[in-house]
């Protein structure tokens, strides 16, 4: 690959099929480079250090995930769209683990990710609203939504649950659950 053809979207590209491959703590520069058919010091002309390349990788999903239920969620509404939302997160999580371990593990730190995650969060908080739900308490539901949906995806990813039964089919009974906790909230107005 010439450099050229060498931009940030076909680094983090690359980087995310590695990660996804093996693991975002596995992956290195030296095995990027290698694959992008580079010299390992020639990368440092994109990518300023690894732990910036895993905050990078961490923005690009969250940025694709948000991509992808805004998609999803054309002409849904209601339940539907928050089931639909949760769904193609999980979705997401399980097709991309070493790029959602990024958007796990790297939010934490102390740099904005220029408002990647706010997407979704975004989305999801509109969600709530239009079901005529208190502000503050829309605030508490989205983040019960998104502790299950990257919680349940991490401990799936990680094997933590038994092998007997359906992980998918647990997940969709507890974003059914939650879904009836928002009634209940509708209920008490």
């Amino acid at each position: 690959m010439s450099r050229a053809n060498l931009d940030k979207r076909k680094i983090l590209e690359t980087a995310g099929a590695l990660a996804n491959e093996s693991s975002i703590k596995k992956l290195n520069l030296k095995q990027l480079a290698q694959k992008l058919n580079i010299q390992p010091p020639s990368l440092y002309n994109h990518v300023q250090s690894l732990d910036h390349l895993r905050f990078d990788l961490m923005v690009y999903g969250w940025e694709q995930v948000g991509e992808r239920i805004a998609e999803a969620l054309i002409g849904i509404s209601g339940d539907d769209a928050i089931r639909r939302a949760c769904e193609v997160f999980y979705d997401y999580a399980e097709e991309n683990p070493g790029i959602f371990e990024a958007m796990a593990y790297y939010n934490r730190d102390s740099k904005k990710p220029d408002g990647a995650p706010d997407r979704l969060t975004d989305i999801l908080f509109r969600l709530c609203r239009a079901r005529d739900i208190a502000e503050q308490d829309a605030v508490h539901i989205l983040r019960i939504f998104r502790s299950y949906i990257e919680g349940f995806a991490l401990l799936a990813h990680y094997g933590a649950f038994p092998r007997d039964g359906s992980a998918r089919e647990s997940f969709n009974f507890g974003v059914d659950f939650l879904i009836a906790g928002v009634h209940q909230l509708e209920e008490k107005k």
